[in-house]
């Protein structure tokens, strides 16, 4: 085996020399037949880009690994033919740009490899790609393929891999529609399953080596091999800018999508086959599909309900419109079957239908042309629906069950279904029951139900609130108090409820209150029961909850205090009182007297006052429960009524008898006036600290000495009387 590996070696450095630089690769496959006695026939496809510098390989090496890694043998294989792949334009009316051809190169040998276990691998490597391929990753070309595939395991038996049927386009025209059949045939009736994987690498763009990083390495390395990285956006799946995506069908091999972008993609299709269900062996086929812009052919594209559903449960009227390429004429037939008058030439034309129902429009690009294309679409004309409902029932959640009617406009055979926002005796949703009775929710809440009709593909829905309002929860404090009377006591509610409350206290002495907070005074002795309730009423629902606080309120009984003083009011000098105790319900007493320490338990006792004045008896009892009264008793002892101004006065400025002194007793308010002879004011006052002292109202000039008359009116203490007194004083100097 050592000595044919070298003779590969020497073939390869004399016929592969002119080769060894970069080929422009395309893409390719290896594939295998049983041709009987363990004799395998390996097939290697090989595509290039016609414009490449150098041709193809004369001979190519495949390596075959065991399940180990150990090679086995380096195949020499001598090509077979070479062919340029037809430029297939679309139609007769498509020019492709005279720029794009693949070449194709088959090489083919046969080995006898007897079964092992964990079967073969069959690998060939190959660098480099075409500098202008727009989805790989930092300078494609130094990025090469490896092709390769597995004998599978001796317990299989003589197996023949999938091959493909035919070779894949040279060119796809820009914007659109592609169905291309990339399927494989297996002629041992194993079930294959499609998709879109990466491309291998292999090889590279190091010139002055035979190893793996030269462009046709002299052996191929062994698995696993590296991935050819995708320009970010790029993906395995997603190898080509279209829209629809590209998508290969994984029952069928047929790929379908519509190119958006001029360029060169590379891309993969891999082909796994499947024995009795279990997985035996993976081909794939590495190829680069070149996008044009220059296709120019008609294309005839009806913007269909699907994406431009506003003409869908509209009516009988519909407006169609079109996105087709490379058109400047049309024809519209709506499919109508009723007339021969559905016809149209205008771009975007408008048809009423006679009825509902389903129809086949068609559209003609470029009608009457060697180039015409056309295409069709199945316009669905239904009238539109409406729905809404309306319920009865009350809101009030602890007595609800609510009867939903639906109207609206909508066939008999439409589905009517019901969302009720919420968990009800049936159910969280309905569907065909356009009535439903007796509906009750689970929980009180605000639920939005929303009733929905399909009318075949015609839909509309409808949606509104509604409260169910639940009990309020009664949540208060009434604190319990055991105090002497009065007791004032404070109320605090915090109940929660769905609607606005009203509350009701009744206190248990015949007091109430509609206050949230309220505070009563408990005048009373005794012992209250409490009541407190709150009360919704809305939406017709009325719901009250009540709670009762048994005797939690005790008033307990205070004496009465009470004592009498003779006299209240007496007159000086007759300054003697007497204090007797007249309470009741009391337990023991004690009195504050004008003088002297406190009296306990004061029965009747006099005292003396020494001066005029008021003067106060505090009297407070005491019972068994520690509750208190007190009294307080007012006394005062007047001075006798007495007023004298004195007849004559010298205000001669010799220190005697110079200023008009007086006195007043027994009065709380007086008032002096005296006048001349001839009635004239000269001096008022009614203050006895202002005195006067001979002039004009005590500031003017002095008067002559003479005979004055006065008056004096005065305001008795103890009986409010107001008494006078008149007179003459006589001024000498």
């Amino acid at each position: 085996m050592l000595k044919r590996r070298t003779c590969i070696l020497f073939l390869l450095l004399f016929s592969g020399l002119f080769s060894l630089r970069g080929s422009h690769l395309v893409g390719g496959e290896i594939t295998y037949q049983c041709v009987g006695n363990n004799n395998y026939e390996i097939t290697l496809t090989i595509y290039r880009d016609c414009f490449s510098s150098t041709g193809f390989d004369r001979n190519i090496v495949v390596s075959i690994y065991d399940i180990n890694n150990n090679l086995v043998d380096n195949l020499l294989v001598p090509i077979l033919s070479q062919s340029n792949l037809p430029v297939i334009a679309p139609n007769n009316c498509t020019t492709l740009p005279a720029t794009v051809c693949t070449q194709k190169a088959l090489y083919k040998t046969t080995i006898n490899l007897p079964p092992i276990p964990g079967g073969y691998t069959i690998t060939h490597q190959r660098c480099c790609r075409n500098s202008t391929i727009t989805n790989v990753f930092n300078n494609p070309t130094k990025w090469g393929s490896t092709y390769t595939t597995r004998i599978p395991s001796n317990d299989v038996g003589c197996n023949s891999s999938p091959s493909f049927q035919d070779d894949p386009p040279v060119v796809l025209c820009l914007n659109q529609m592609i169905q291309l059949d990339l399927s494989a045939s297996e002629s041992d009736g194993d079930s294959l399953y499609y998709e879109l994987c990466t491309p291998l690498h292999g090889g590279g763009p190091s010139i002055n080596s035979r190893g793996p990083n030269s462009p046709m390495p002299d052996t191929a390395t062994p698995p696993p091999y590296q991935l050819v990285p995708f320009v970010p956006g790029f993906t395995s799946i997603l190898p080509i800018t279209s829209n629809p995506p590209f998508q290969i069908d994984p029952h069928t091999g047929i790929l379908s999508g519509m190119p958006t972008q001029i360029g060169q993609f590379v891309f993969s299709i891999c082909v796994s086959e499947f024995r009795n269900g279990v997985f035996i062996n993976k081909i794939s086929r590495d190829f680069q599909f070149n996008i044009s812009g220059d296709c120019r052919t008609p294309t005839s594209v009806i913007v269909d309900q699907t994406i431009d559903p506003s003409s869908l449960c509209s009516g009988k009227t519909i407006n169609f419109s079109e996105s087709c390429l490379f058109t400047n004429d049309y024809y519209w037939d709506f499919g109508d079957p009723t007339t021969n008058a559905d016809t149209s030439r205008l771009a975007s034309p408008s048809y009423v239908y006679s009825d509902t129902g389903v129809y086949n429009v068609m559209l003609i690009a470029n009608p009457y042309t060697p180039c015409a294309d056309t295409s069709y679409s199945l316009f669905r004309v239904f009238d539109p629906v409406e729905i809404s409902f309306d319920y009865t029932g009350l809101n009030c959640f602890e007595s609800h069950s609510l009867n939903f009617t639906s109207s609206g406009v909508y066939g008999d055979s439409a589905v009517v279904s019901w969302d009720f926002g919420g968990l009800t005796n049936q159910g969280t949703t309905l569907t065909g029951v356009k009535n439903p009775e007796n509906v009750r929710f689970l929980q009180p809440g605000t639920y939005n139900v929303k009733v929905t009709v399909i009318d075949y593909e015609c839909n509309d829905s409808y949606s509104r609130d509604i409260r169910l309002i639940g009990k309020p929860e009664l949540i208060h404090k009434v604190p319990e108090v055991r105090e002497c009377a009065p007791v004032v006591v404070s109320f605090r509610d915090s109940s929660e409820a769905e609607a606005p409350m009203s509350h009701f206290w009744n206190f248990g002495d015949g007091s109430i209150s509609d206050e949230k907070n309220p505070v009563h005074i408990y005048t009373k002795p005794g012992i209250y029961t409490v009541y407190h309730s709150v009360s919704i009423n809305e939406s017709g629902c009325i719901a009250t909850v009540t709670d009762t606080f048994h005797e939690v309120i005790e008033a307990l009984p205070v004496p009465v205090s009470q004592i009498k003083v003779s006299p209240e009011i007496t007159e000086y000098p007759q300054t003697r009182f007497t204090v007797t105790n007249a309470s009741d319900k009391h337990l023991r007493t004690i009195t504050y007297l004008p003088f002297g320490s406190p009296v306990e338990d004061l029965n009747s006792m006099d005292f003396k006052l020494d001066d005029t004045g008021s003067y106060k008896i505090t009297h407070i009892t005491y019972n068994q429960f520690g509750c208190t009264d007190t009294m307080i008793q007012k006394i005062r002892v007047e001075a006798p009524v007495k007023i004298f101004i004195p007849n004559a006065f010298t205000p001669n400025n010799d220190g005697i008898n110079d200023l008009l002194a007086f006195s007043v007793l027994g009065v709380k308010e007086f008032d002096l006036t005296i006048f001349d002879r001839w009635g004239s004011l000269v001096f008022t006052t009614t203050s006895t600290d202002y005195l006067w002292n001979g002039k004009l109202l005590n500031t003017g000039t002095e008067l002559n000495t003479a005979v004055y008359s006065y008056v004096i009116n005065a305001t008795v203490i103890k009986t409010n009387e107001v008494i006078s007194q008149r007179g003459t004083i006589t001024l000498i100097r």
